[in-house]
């Protein structure tokens, strides 16, 4: 469990094709978070030696069955894995979804975290 404000599960799976199965029932997935005052589900695979990583976070009990990039969880793990010395990830999100993206974290024990990424304006959208 990790949190940056409210708390949620960091969950390792094996590989990204374990990722890419996962199939949750939303229903069953938000009374579990509610009832244990989470936010959510952040499945991970496991980094690779270059620190990359694939996940997927599951929120919803805010609404967000499956969110498309998450800092704040990256963050989190970004924070536990560098206790066991992986100290740069680059998480790949959102391709479940049609909407690739990837967080990067970079943090040393006792430090902080910074966390990043790139975007691009596809599209603008004025209201008057």
């Amino acid at each position: 469990m990790a949190s940056v404000g409210r708390a949620r599960l960091l969950v390792p799976v094996a590989s990204r094709s374990v990722l890419a199965a996962l199939a949750p029932d939303f229903g069953q997935l938000r009374s579990a978070c509610d009832r244990f005052g989470l936010l959510g589900c952040y499945v991970h695979s496991v980094p690779t030696r270059s620190g990359r990583i694939a996940a997927r976070m599951f929120a919803p009990s805010i609404g967000v069955p499956e969110d498309i990039a998450n800092a704040n969880s990256t963050a989190c793990l970004a924070a536990d894995l560098a206790g066991r010395g992986v100290t740069g990830i680059a998480v790949d999100m959102g391709d479940s979804l049609g909407s690739p993206a990837t967080v990067t974290a970079t943090a040393r024990p006792g430090s902080a975290v910074q966390v990043g990424g790139s975007a691009v304006v596809v599209d603008v959208v004025r209201l008057s």
